[in-house]
């Protein structure tokens, strides 16, 4: 990984995040934005707003993940192959989309990167 993703970016803040109900949203934004008006320091510019990760990076692709998690930990297609106990062809189908990821394929992924199976399974949450 190269030393310029490893640097933090938010020099002198901190990032939240928080995950709540839909429904809730609004009522959440509305109140974390009093708390900011009334804390000391600069003021929140109305133009920043958060996007979703689909809003930033379009929908997530299982392939697209498991490569992206290959990478931030720097292991080879051959390397993951090993732990998965597959071959590297597998893994290579996979990130390319030719392989879909089983139930049971996600949650061995989980399991090495340290995530969740959803993170490596279709929109929908469902295995194909």
């Amino acid at each position: 990984m190269s030393e310029l993703t490893k640097a933090r970016t938010t020099s002198g803040f901190v990032e939240f995040s928080l995950r709540v109900d839909p429904a809730q949203a609004d009522k959440v934004e509305t109140a974390l934005k009093a708390l900011l008006a009334i804390l000391p320091g600069p003021p929140v510019d109305e133009d920043d707003r958060l996007y979703t990760v689909e809003e930033a990076f379009g929908p997530r692709v299982p392939g697209h993940m498991i490569r992206g998690y290959r990478s931030r930990e720097g292991l080879t297609q051959a390397d993951l192959a090993a732990k998965l106990g597959t071959a590297r062809s597998v893994v290579s189908d996979l990130e390319n989309g030719r392989r879909p990821v089983s139930g049971k394929m996600a949650r061995r992924l989980a399991e090495i990167f340290g995530s969740t199976p959803r993170m490596f399974l279709p929109e929908d949450g469902m295995a194909v």
